[in-house]
């Protein structure tokens, strides 16, 4: 089968796709034939040595977090599962390998897929819906208040929105011009094109303001802020934990790093979501596996399209 991986950090020329054996699962393991998976900024920060603390630091290192399938196998212990069942779900930081033709998970690790979603659509939800979902409904409480979204066309900018106009926030969304229309359709009340309008000279003030591009810092971003409102860092490096350490026993205006953790509860929270609720994954493009020079190339970049981007093995 193919598996992409890479044998030291480095750049896009240090990934290969390898042909290795299918695997085994355990006796408490699923084996998922792959139908899409998500592409994603850990895969290229990980790659780029950006993220050591986490990464596990095992050579060679596949790459792919999160992805949707068919269980072709399951071990003699899984009780919960079936061969056939089409599911969505996410890898550790630390394993890693979505992007495969197949890969071999823990029950824990995985959820029926949402009906009303594709494999495209379910392949690319875990990672960009968990951190939205776990950022604004268990760090805040954004209930009718005032919500600025850095980053609003990129697929946890999406699900942000999506989130925050469900709990009837009034939402600013920021990013390019080209992008201006799905973050309407997703529902932000005003969009903002970083290009023509510098949100930080605004007059305009937030409860909540939620950094999904990595550009807005919390060095301008407090400015934004109201009194005891909350800035959400989803990007945060050592330094980040400990300044905002210092300034949340000083500040009304809180800091608050974040990683997220991708549980069953998170995947189960998530078909809620999209089957409950309408939920949204917005593709912006397929890429074939073999593709994949290509893809990180757009992406690392910054000239992929709006919403989420995934392979289809």
């Amino acid at each position: 089968m193919k598996q992409l991986r890479y044998d030291d950090y480095g750049g896009i020329d240090k990934m290969y796709l390898a042909e290795v054996d299918k695997p085994e699962p355990g006796a408490e393991e699923i084996l998922i034939e792959v139908k899409a998976a998500g592409i994603n900024p850990v895969d290229w920060k990980i790659r780029n040595a950006k993220m050591k603390m986490v990464d596990g630091h095992q050579w060679p290192r596949r790459m792919g977090l999160e992805f949707a399938g068919i269980i072709r196998q399951v071990g003699d212990k899984v009780t919960n599962f079936e061969p056939g069942e089409e599911v969505f779900g996410a890898i550790s930081l630390k394993e890693m390998g979505a992007m495969a033709d197949f890969v071999v998970v823990t029950p824990d690790q995985i959820h029926a897929k949402p009906p009303s979603m594709s494999m495209s659509e379910a392949g690319g939800l875990p990672l960009v819906g968990a951190t939205a979902y776990q950022a604004l409904h268990e760090k805040v409480d954004m209930r009718g208040v005032d919500v600025l979204i850095n980053g609003g066309s990129g697929g946890v900018g999406n699900s942000a929105i999506q989130l925050a106009r469900m709990d009837n926030a009034n939402v600013t969304a920021v990013a390019g011009p080209h992008h201006q229309d799905i973050m309407r359709e997703l529902g932000a009340n005003r969009t903002v094109d970083y290009e023509t309008t510098d949100v930080t000279k605004e007059d305009h003030r937030y409860d909540i303001i939620l950094d999904a591009s990595g550009t807005l810092p919390w060095s301008e971003a407090k400015a934004l802020l109201k009194k005891y409102g909350t800035y959400l860092n989803l990007q945060p490096g050592l330094t980040s934990y400990v300044s905002s350490f210092v300034n949340n026993k000083l500040s009304d205006k809180k800091h608050v790093p974040m990683l997220t953790d991708i549980t069953h509860h998170s995947l189960h929270k998530l078909y809620d979501l999209a089957e409950e609720h309408g939920f949204k994954v917005k593709i912006g493009r397929e890429y074939g596996l073999m593709e994949y020079k290509k893809a990180f190339t757009e992406l690392e970049n910054g000239e992929g399209p709006a919403g989420k981007c995934v392979f289809l093995p």
